[in-house]
């Protein structure tokens, strides 16, 4: 071992024992429990907002939104204006089919106008809904699908 590379303990340890006699015992416990208290609040807010975001509760339950779901956005505008819209891989004809039968059986008024792409969009009313559309847009680089719903509600 080269003695030129050690370094001396006595100086390491009188340092050590200096700062350890300078500590407030009582400041480092009183921080220490801020600290805790701060985890506690905090980290369960964290976990909410990590975990999977639920569905709106103004969206119909026949639309059974896919577990891979990344909500883009959530937003209710006055008391009766929604917008959500979420991106997915799932083949989004698909999807767009079975809603649209869902909602046909769970009661819901479906109207297609001519002008209306039927693989693109469905635009549906009742059960507390006045209008709502459901409209796919097309799919990006990444082969995720943008799908917006807007509705007003009574």
């Amino acid at each position: 071992m080269n003695p030129h590379l050690t370094v001396p303990a006595a100086p390491v340890c009188a340092f050590f024992n200096f700062i350890f006699q300078q500590l407030d015992w009582r400041w480092l416990k009183g921080t220490l429990r801020n600290i805790a208290v701060a985890a506690c609040l905090v980290l369960p807010l964290a976990m909410t907002l990590q975990a999977d975001e639920p569905r709106p509760n103004w969206l119909p339950e026949a639309i059974e939104l896919p577990a891979d779901n990344d909500v883009l956005m959530d937003r209710s505008i006055g008391s009766s204006l929604r917008m959500f819209s979420f991106s997915t891989e799932h083949n989004t004809k698909t999807l767009l089919e079975d809603w649209e039968e869902a909602l046909r059986l769970a009661g819901y008024s479906i109207n297609q106008t001519k002008g209306d792409v039927l693989e693109t969009a469905i635009e549906f009313s009742g059960q507390g809904i006045n209008n709502a559309k459901i409209v796919v847009a097309p799919a990006s680089a990444d082969g995720r699908s943008t799908i917006e719903i807007d509705a007003t509600l009574q």
